[in-house]
């Protein structure tokens, strides 16, 4: 094999461990009793675990590894300008330039993050927009029959709800995550919005119920 064909090898490996970097390893959903809608989204990636929060603001991040013993900082969504590092994540932030993206995570280790603006009309200012090549759609005005603001799709895991079209079912209680199955309590009126079932879950994706709840909201 000669130099140039290895060196074109050696770039496509390079662009693949890219782009694989750029996907998250495991999804994990977490949901609560009496209450609408994914309470927190988890994310794996290769070098850091990152927490979504309802509204689509960044609840927390937290390193896998250390680079070396007692490096992990504190992390906090405020203006911060240039590179700062987390653990040992390389983390830029976005500039004063743009107000509702000023002092926003921009990167961390390479993978770009973005968020609904001033020309996303119809969508959550500030919310997370996207993760490197992961999109995150939230219910807009558009969705008529689904409760709004609420997550739609996180990449290709789409996120249903129970409408009108299902009769008998807690009206905008969450149907389905993926290809996992969720169903409540109904005709029980002590009961009536608790998880009843969790059916689906796998290594990759998987969703748990929250241990407890502060308010009875799905009715």
């Amino acid at each position: 094999m000669n130099y140039k064909k290895l060196l074109i090898l050696s770039l496509m490996l390079c662009i693949g461990l890219a782009g694989k970097a750029q996907e998250f390893l495991s999804a994990k959903f977490t949901i609560e009793d009496y209450k609408k809608g994914v309470q927190e989204v988890e994310l794996t990636y290769n070098t850091f675990i990152i927490g979504i929060s309802p509204k689509g603001e960044i609840a927390f991040i937290e390193p896998l590894k250390r680079s070396r013993p007692n490096q992990w900082d504190d992390f906090e969504d405020n203006p911060v300008r240039g590179l700062k590092n987390l653990g040992n994540l390389k983390v830029t932030y976005y500039d004063n330039f743009d107000k509702i993206k000023a002092g926003k995570i921009k990167s961390i280790d390479g993978i770009a993050f973005d968020y609904y603006g001033t020309f996303d009309m119809h969508d959550p200012k500030g919310s997370l927009k996207s993760i490197g090549k992961m999109a995150i759609n939230y219910n807009n005005v558009f969705d008529m029959r689904e409760p709004k603001g609420t997550f739609k799709s996180i990449g290709d895991i789409s996120i249903k709800y129970n409408n009108v079209f299902d009769r008998g079912e807690i009206q905008e209680s969450l149907k389905s995550i993926g290809p996992v199955q969720i169903t409540w309590y109904k005709e029980d009126e002590e009961k009536h919005g608790k998880i009843r079932s969790i059916r689906g879950n796998t290594q990759a994706l998987y969703v748990t119920k929250a241990k407890y709840h502060n308010n009875n909201n799905l009715k």
